[in-house]
């Protein structure tokens, strides 16, 4: 019986034609203020589509272009959160292992063999987002476990095993201009510090003049930077890193203030399997612990054509934190490595691949089998970082209505989107002496002239809203289309009907 009023009521959402006596004819304060910014001149030469509804009874608050296909941008995460949470449940965890191949000599303490880290797809190793995964705890625990073993030297290498993955970990429509920096790390079968370094560059005086670098934090051996940032009279940051995925070439462009030092820019890391090898081959040396070989990667010895597949003795195992806790860090402040990771996950409980393209199919078939118009939706990446996704405000209010429904796992769901007012999360700054502060839960999202929020809140009629604004190609600056929209999410809070 409660499957059938679910279907009937996500039916109800999703047809306009069932709900009664609907509010987006009648004259009130969202109404008002959604009219006003639709005829605003700096959105005429894009789309703005807008979808709010009464959660509780149907009704359709107001809407304009509610099916139109638009980049969401950030927006697309909470597709993918909610459909991780839905097929793995909020305490689901990642597991990393830690093994070895070969045989051990505990009379010369020498392993004949290789240290394999074997991936399991989690983002979190050393990731700088919870306090039980920050800096090297990880890599403390796996040297306690090789020196368990009671060795000295091992006759091999550390190999780091990211299979479970696709080697493809950028998705291929990806922009190259977003893919050398930090938020645009893909989803690798073994990351390691949130998969990002830090450069450190100071600027001189005079403007024209090329910036030095100064440091890179963590030290990543190979990299190679081609540097064409250059000082100048500008007053922020506009300079990219630019590089792709396991290519140690990268080139810096762009402008930065001039007579600054210590000016910070994350690039991505070209391969962070290999990176998590090299670490543990590290600390592994400062431990009295000698390798014969150089560390490597699944993928590099393939392709080499030395990659002997022998079984791998574990000894031990990390595990992530909950699924609940990464979806509450995905959206609260948006990270794509964990979104595009999500994604992958899904992919391998729905079609048994972890690849980009084929998982984010699998996902929207997942969602047309659970009664959505999935008419005008294209999703090719977890995040919402490609120029190519498309999804309708409809589509991602009914996504945002089924996880009302879903009483064990709304709770996680919910709270994992910025709340206005909050310190923490993009919402930050937002909606000051409005009814919506404390009240109102929503995902943003921000891309080249897309800015978006979708989310939860009660008018003061009592009203529980779903909402959905999408904004592309407006003509105006982000923050201003931001101003807008703001407008618009504070008069449903305002909604006295």
């Amino acid at each position: 019986m409660r499957k059938l009023f679910l279907f009937f009521l996500l039916t109800l959402v999703a047809n306009s034609g069932f709900a009664k006596r609907h509010l987006y004819k009648k004259h009130h304060i969202v109404n008002k203020v959604l009219k006003e910014i639709v005829n605003d001149t700096v959105f005429k030469p894009g789309t703005l589509g807008f979808f709010a509804i009464d959660s509780k009874t149907g009704q359709i608050i107001a809407r304009h272009d509610a099916d139109k296909s638009l980049r969401p941008a950030s927006n697309l995460k909470l597709l993918t959160t909610a459909t991780a949470l839905d097929l793995y449940g909020p305490d689901y965890r990642f597991q990393t292992f830690l093994g070895y191949t070969g045989t051990l000599d505990t009379v010369r303490h020498i392993l004949h063999g290789n240290i394999v880290i074997k991936g399991g797809g989690d983002p979190t190793l050393g990731s700088k987002y919870f306090d039980e995964t920050k800096g090297h705890q990880f890599l403390t625990k796996w040297v306690q476990a090789v020196k368990a073993l009671g060795i000295d030297s091992v006759e091999g290498a550390v190999v780091a095993d990211a299979r479970i993955f696709s080697r493809d970990i950028v998705p291929v429509s990806w922009s190259w201009t977003n893919t050398g920096t930090y938020y645009g790390a893909g989803a690798s079968g073994i990351s390691i510090y949130d998969d990002y370094y830090t450069l450190y560059l100071d600027t001189d005086s005079i403007p024209g003049d090329t910036a030095v670098i100064d440091s890179i934090v963590p030290r990543v051996p190979g990299l190679v930077f081609d540097n064409g940032i250059t000082a100048d009279t500008v007053s922020d940051d506009e300079s990219n890193i630019l590089g792709t995925m396991y290519c140690n070439q990268r080139y810096l462009r762009g402008k930065l203030p001039f007579n600054e030092k210590g000016i910070s820019e994350k690039g991505s890391l070209p391969d962070p399997a290999w990176f998590a090898a090299y670490e543990l081959s590290r600390v592994l040396k400062e431990n009295g612990i000698q390798q014969m070989e150089r560390p490597t990667t699944v993928r590099r010895l393939q392709k080499e054509g030395l990659f002997n597949d022998r079984p791998v003795h574990i000894i031990d195992t990390v595990f992530s934190p909950t699924l609940g806790e990464i979806v509450n860090k995905t959206n609260t402040y948006s990270i794509n490595l964990f979104a595009e990771h999500l994604l992958d996950l899904c992919g391998l409980k729905l079609i048994g691949v972890a690849q980009t393209e084929q998982d984010a199919e699998a996902v929207e078939a997942y969602w047309k089998e659970k009664g959505m118009d999935t008419r005008g939706m294209n999703l090719t990446d977890g995040s919402g970082l490609s120029q190519y996704d498309g999804i309708t405000p409809r589509q991602i209010a009914f996504v945002l209505q089924y996880m009302k429904q879903k009483d064990s796992l709304f709770t996680v769901y919910y709270q994992s989107l910025p709340l206005a007012g909050s310190e923490e999360g993009t919402l930050e700054g937002m909606f000051k002496e409005s009814p919506a502060l404390g009240n109102l839960r929503a995902k943003s999202g921000t891309i080249d002239r897309v800015k978006s929020y979708s989310g939860y809140v009660k008018s003061k009629s009592g009203r529980d809203i779903i909402f959905s604004m999408l904004a592309n190609s407006f003509s105006c600056k982000s923050r201003e289309a931001k101003a807008r929209l703001e407008r618009l999410m504070d008069a449903l809070a305002k909604l006295k009907k």
